[in-house]
């Protein structure tokens, strides 16, 4: 058993038969069981370097969506349509802190009261959402299926990202741009994407364009990977399953929160939770914080638990985790 862990530890000291594999035999039982249901067969599924994360412009209708969002950095009205789960509210406070740290004038969300309109972008929905004015609507971890109210905003002028997760139907909403990584004729290697791993990936693609374009000359581009523990307690959260991609998310995202790199209000969620600082896993996120967050969605308004991730003050995110 010790050699058997010494060589997880250290996995490229495994003998390996072919490039890049390992024989089986050469694993002791419990590693082989883990490994086996994981669909782990190579010691490059082992390696959670952010490097390893498919690449983004591999995401189906990232770069039409990368345009709109440059394009309306500096003089658009973003509003952001949130989900009541727990994968909605991380999307919702990650594309917030991301557009706001790429200097982003006016960003602001509205999450639908699912006692009043239902899940997603309806027609109901957009018509609220019209009196904040907005010039672009970006759905996060909802929308693929809402062709009603897409046509609602654009019929009012108002563009529409569709950034979603779930399955699409038979008939596509007319948005100006949809990434999701289950659209018809997807190459992207992660069918698993949450939300949140969705509107990231985006994210991570629109600072890489302006960086390229020269947006950040006179200002420092954002570190978006300060913003993996929103990525991870989404991901655990909605139960997608861990691919490798999605392994690496994770992994990345704990490592951030144990080295007391997280926002303060998923550190004040995990502290209602005693969870122990530095040690936190990926079943804290299951059953401490995720269970807390979507309380607000189910029993009040998820707006509550977006503030709480949100904010960064600590005072203040442990009144509202509270």
């Amino acid at each position: 058993m010790t050699d058997s862990l010494e060589a997880l530890a250290h996995p490229r000291k495994i003998r390996r038969r072919t490039p890049g594999r390992f024989d089986a035999d050469d694993l002791h039982p419990i590693l082989r069981q883990v490994y086996a249901a994981r669909q782990v067969t190579s010691v490059d599924d082992l390696d959670y370097r952010l490097e390893s994360l498919i690449l983004p412009d591999q995401l189906p209708g990232i770069n039409s969506a990368v345009e709109i969002l440059a394009d309306a950095l500096d003089a658009a009205r973003i509003v952001f349509i949130g989900d009541f789960d727990a994968d909605g509210a991380t999307s919702t406070a990650l594309g917030m802190l991301a557009l706001r740290q790429m200097g982003a004038n006016e960003v602001a969300y509205l999450v639908p009261n699912r006692f009043d309109f239902g899940y997603g972008l309806s027609v109901e929905i957009v018509d609220v959402a019209a009196q904040l004015q907005p010039d672009l609507l970006i759905t996060v971890d909802n929308g693929i299926s809402d062709v009603d109210g897409v046509a609602r905003a654009r019929e009012l002028g108002i563009s529409v990202i569709i950034t979603d997760h779930h399955l699409p139907g038979k008939t596509l909403p007319v948005a100006d741009a949809i990434v999701n990584p289950n659209l018809p004729g997807s190459a992207f290697g992660s069918s698993a994407l949450a939300g949140v791993g969705v509107i990231f990936y985006v994210m991570v693609a629109l600072r890489t364009y302006l960086r390229e374009t020269g947006w950040f000359e006179d200002k420092a581009a954002p570190n978006l990977a300060d913003l993996l523990d929103l990525v991870a307690l989404g991901t655990v959260a909605d139960l997608v399953p861990l691919d490798r991609n999605n392994r690496i998310l994770v992994h990345k995202g704990l490592q951030r929160i144990n080295a007391g790199r997280c926002r303060p209000g998923i550190k004040a969620l995990l502290g209602y939770g005693n969870a122990r600082a530095g040690e936190v896993c990926a079943s804290d996120l299951g059953f401490i914080v995720a269970p807390r967050l979507n309380a607000a969605g189910r029993l009040e308004d998820m707006s509550l638990g977006i503030e709480c991730l949100l904010t960064d003050d600590q005072d203040e995110a442990g009144k509202l985790a509270e």
